[in-house]
């Protein structure tokens, strides 16, 4: 059970977050990139998987020694999830913030080979600055994730800069393709947030922590997800009907919108009906499938 404990600490279903606006950016940009796109962009992949992963434990840290998750384990027991807040499901903290240390460093290592294959050293002020909203999200005296803020920080870190990031290491630029692309992504991930924060709704209210579904209350927040998931597939289907696929491949068009509708539907039922167990990996999924619309539609083109 230790190592299943650390993998569901690590919170795989929410990894597809990472990746979409690494795939999303890269694809914007192949075309314009350097000889050596494919060790850049994996790189770039490498530091978005490893930023997530340790952020994950860092929020696990600071929330657990808060006693935030403290019931949210016992529930996640009840439902035969697993122990996977790990801090109060009884893992030593300190371990704890050691795996998120480990992963921030290994992060950082690839961030500087990305530095050194670009020579784009500015970089470094973006890779702190990534570091710092992993940890002050939740961490520190004032985290601003308990003030309303991460919604707002998740859609620029996990939106704006992954995806314009990736987009700038290849091709040394940034186009409108690659910010709207940035939003849709990041739009999903504030619907994951969303999603999190709608099941712990009660919990965070009654902890101080705020965000926006503890503001908008539960009806409300469920509609301001399930709108903004919506509006991240509108981003995509965008960029899919100006593309030149459109004109030339009109079969395999409507399988692309088919599959962006399915996965739009089920994670929407998901979260209108409350079942939050399973609107968690379906909208991390739906990064994917708004990932997939824009690489098919940037490389068929």
């Amino acid at each position: 059970m230790g190592m299943t404990i650390w993998i569901r600490g690590a919170r795989l279903e929410t990894l597809p977050l990472a990746i979409a606006p690494v795939l999303i950016g890269a694809s914007l940009a192949w075309r314009d990139a350097g000889e050596r796109r494919v060790a850049v962009a994996v790189l770039c992949g490498f530091v978005a998987l490893l930023l997530q992963i340790a952020a994950n434990f860092a929020n696990d840290y600071s929330d657990g020694i808060r006693g935030t998750d403290a019931g949210r384990a016992i529930a996640d027991e009840q439902l035969s999830r697993g122990p996977a807040r790990l801090v109060a499901s009884g893992v030593n903290p300190k371990k704890v913030l050691v795996a998120a240390g480990i992963c921030a460093l290994a992060a950082c290592l690839c961030g500087l080979a990305v530095i050194a294959l670009t020579g784009y050293w500015w970089f470094i002020l973006v890779g702190i600055a990534c570091l710092a909203a992993c940890w002050c999200y939740v961490g520190g005296k004032h985290p601003y994730g308990y003030h309303y803020l991460g919604e707002i920080f998740v859609f620029i870190f996990f939106g704006l800069v992954a995806t314009c990031g990736t987009m700038f290491a290849l091709s040394g630029t940034i186009t409108p393709d690659g910010l709207l692309g940035g939003s849709a992504a990041g739009l999903v991930a504030v619907a994951v947030l969303c999603v999190n924060n709608l099941r712990d709704i009660e919990s965070d209210g009654n902890h101080g922590k705020h965000t926006w579904m503890t503001a908008m209350g539960l009806r409300n927040g469920t509609i301001f997800t399930i709108a903004i998931l919506i509006i991240s597939a509108l981003i995509a289907l965008r960029h899919l009907l100006q593309s030149s696929i459109y004109a030339a491949n009109g079969i395999p068009l409507i399988a692309i919108i088919a599959i962006l509708c399915a996965a739009q539907i089920a994670a929407s039922y998901a979260i209108a009906r409350k079942t939050y167990r399973r609107a968690l990996p379906l909208c991390s999924l739906d990064s994917l499938t708004v990932a997939a619309i824009f690489v098919l539609s940037t490389m068929l083109a």
